[in-house]
């Protein structure tokens, strides 16, 4: 399903995870325009009079795809809610900036504990863990230039004394109370 918004048509459609239940709407071109509720449990889709609600474990996951817009080399950014059905898919997001759609991507699928999904160019869906698979990760640099005073003590506490068990003084006897 397409979302709210045309390819290129340069408008931008945009659901906000944070705000739980979202209302959307979706169509083909007006054939099997949609609205829809995503819930934290399911989505309810309504496609004029017929409603279905659908759990969100039935969903495969949310996925990114981009398709290119023109030959300058710009794209425009899809974030759905992708089903194996794909009258049961849903557009979330919408944008020209590859960068917000990065953000709404890892937002819902936080918001809706649904895994990363990125739709290739020929249309294959794959994990993005799965296309750095031939990537060399270096290791962490240490937080701090000089982590070498990590096994030191701090400088404040190299002044403090070590008190005495003598110095202290232990009363006896009967416990005063004040009353008004």
């Amino acid at each position: 399903m397409a979302g709210g918004a045309t390819v290129g048509s340069g408008r931008t459609f945009r659901l906000d995870p944070n705000t739980l239940p979202a209302r959307g709407f979706a169509g083909n071109g007006g054939a099997a325009a949609a609205t829809f509720i995503v819930e934290r449990e399911r989505a309810v889709i309504d496609r004029g009079g017929d409603t279905r609600a659908v759990p969100l474990g039935a969903y495969r996951g949310i996925a990114v795809r981009m398709e290119p817009r023109g030959s300058d080399g710009s794209v425009t950014a899809f974030v759905e809610l992708l089903h194996n059905d794909p009258e049961l898919t849903l557009t979330l997001t919408v944008t020209d900036d590859p960068s917000d759609a990065a953000g709404d991507w890892q937002a819902w699928a936080r918001a809706l504990d649904l895994p990363l999904l990125i739709i290739g160019q020929d249309g294959s869906v794959g994990q993005p863990l799965a296309l750095t698979r031939g990537a060399v990760m270096a290791p962490p640099k240490p937080r701090r230039r000089h982590s070498f005073f990590a096994k030191r003590r701090p400088r404040f506490l190299t002044r403090r004394k070590v008190g005495r068990l003598d110095a202290v003084r232990v009363v006896f006897g009967r416990e005063i109370i004040a009353r008004d």
